[in-house]
């Protein structure tokens, strides 16, 4: 678990990647959008790396320009995005820019530790394994170090 929140502050999308593809608009309820104005956020598809460290990755950003979420992909679909499927290391933001959650991915499936920070300052953890939850319960760890258990079907509503 240390290992998860001492990775969780990294910046896994290098400022070196190489934009391949054109903006991709997306609405709030993720569908794909062609005017700017419909749009709650964009995403921008990337290469980095060489050879056979070469990955594809992505940069999500508010409309205001403010960082919305980074990582890798293997599937990216154009026109509803609950269909993209993460590869790698994935973290989101908060509107505010603090992180939200990270996790990481093999081809679309939760794999390891998901860590959600929550607004109160508390973390939540989560473990999957092929993208199923490993027990039916998550952990919260309060700010003043409480720890609570909570129904796994419950992580939904803190993404």
């Amino acid at each position: 678990m240390m290992l998860t929140l001492v990775s969780y502050g990294r910046k896994y999308v290098d400022a070196d990647a190489v934009v391949v593809s054109d903006t991709i608009y997306y609405s709030a309820d993720r569908m794909n959008v062609n005017n700017v104005q419909n749009a709650s956020y964009y995403r921008l598809l990337m290469k980095q790396g060489n050879g056979i460290n070469r990955e594809d990755v992505f940069k999500d950003y508010y409309m205001n320009g403010q960082l919305r979420a980074e990582g890798g992909y293997s599937f990216v679909d154009l026109s509803n995005d609950e269909n993209t499927k993460f590869n790698g290391d994935v973290t989101t933001y908060y509107p505010n820019g603090q992180k939200k959650w990270h996790g990481k991915f093999v081809n679309g499936k939760l794999n390891g530790y998901l860590v959600v920070k929550l607004r109160d300052g508390g973390v939540a953890a989560a473990e999957f394994a092929n993208g199923k939850s490993k027990y039916d319960y998550f952990t919260v760890t309060r700010p003043d170090g409480t720890v609570e258990k909570h129904r796994i079907g419950e992580l939904k509503s803190l993404l």
